[in-house]
């Protein structure tokens, strides 16, 4: 005789789960506050740095959905940033709109992003992983090589369709924007069928969770994020290059959620400051600064699993448990 197995309601949130929602709006808040001051206020090198700071993790925040909640590393992100930054600064050129332009480039990011799901949803592990560098490999081959679109090697100016302090205030509202949604994501069932997907996907299968269509989407929903981070970009430094969107970028990104913490919050932004404000700030040259986020990210993956985040949160509950007990 089958059965039908109903899975329970889900349960009304406590008081408890109200207060750390809040308190978590509250913080996104802040940081988008802060975020703004330091994109208007700083200048020279620290606030360039502070303006690709808030850019990479904005890209970073779509990337934190499939690579932290779904345990996937897509290599993939800057081919996306790639993608929303040219082909909006050529729809732009060609005379159209620019919130017109914008959307095309954030589709035409979403198109790539779901190619990519249904070439290499179904893969796994490191298949993903090569598949997603093969694709923004690729990617670096088109920008660099298609001169008549992308002005070749040397890059392309972008038409400014809007003013400085709006754009600032563009990338400032678009992080917090993003960091919203990114817990709402990771609030709703779709993010839970990631977080299962990461802790063990053959058993997410077993247990009805279509696996490849999640990692599917999560795909996408990156793509979407990195390609309205391109748009930013190339709005704001009025010239944009291959060398700004190579796979060896699309690696950082990748380092970048690994130093933060898989699947945080704040993880976008904390791989950002690490990935982007350190190398800029101490100017290291290029090959050094990679060697040197390498390393740091391999002493991270060995002493603080969790990230950057999930070490500061574990000192502090053994820091609270200590006075607790004392």
């Amino acid at each position: 005789m089958l059965t039908t197995v109903v899975a329970p309601r889900p349960t009304a949130p406590t008081r408890k789960t109200r207060r750390g929602i809040a308190g978590r709006y509250v913080s996104i808040a802040g940081v988008t506050a802060l975020a703004y001051l330091a994109v208007t206020q700083l200048r020279g090198d620290q606030g360039l740095v502070a303006i690709l700071i808030a850019i990479w993790a904005i890209a970073l925040t779509g990337l934190n959905v499939v690579q932290g909640l779904g345990g996937y590393p897509s290599l993939a992100q800057a081919a996306f940033f790639g993608i929303g930054a040219y082909s909006s600064s050529i729809l732009f050129a060609s005379g159209m709109p620019l919130w017109l332009a914008a959307a095309g480039g954030v589709l035409a990011s979403a198109v790539a992003g779901t190619f990519v799901a249904l070439v290499f949803s179904r893969t796994r592990g490191q298949y993903f992983a090569i598949g997603t560098l093969f694709f923004g490999a690729v990617c670096t081959l088109v920008f660099t090589n298609e001169s008549a679109f992308t002005g070749g090697p040397n890059g392309m100016p972008v038409g400014l369709g809007m003013p400085i302090p709006v754009v600032l205030a563009a990338i400032a509202g678009s992080l917090g924007v993003g960091l919203v949604v990114f817990d709402l994501i990771g609030r709703s069932r779709f993010g839970r069928r990631l977080r299962a997907i990461s802790a063990d996907e053959d058993l997410a299968e077993h247990l009805g969770v279509p696996t490849a269509r999640t990692k599917a989407i999560a795909v996408v929903v990156s793509a979407t994020f990195g390609g309205w981070a391109g748009v930013l970009l190339a709005q704001y430094n009025g010239v944009i290059a291959p060398s700004q969107f190579t796979f060896v970028q699309g690696f950082l990104m990748f380092v970048a959620i690994g130093i933060g913490g898989y699947g945080r919050l704040f993880t976008p932004l904390v791989g950002g400051i690490v990935v982007v404000g350190l190398s800029q700030l101490l100017k290291l040259q290029p090959g050094v600064s990679q060697i040197a986020l390498g390393l740091v990210f391999i002493f991270i993956t060995l002493l603080v699993p969790g990230g950057l985040i999930g070490g500061v949160e574990r000192a502090a509950r053994s820091l609270f448990s200590r006075k607790a007990t004392s």
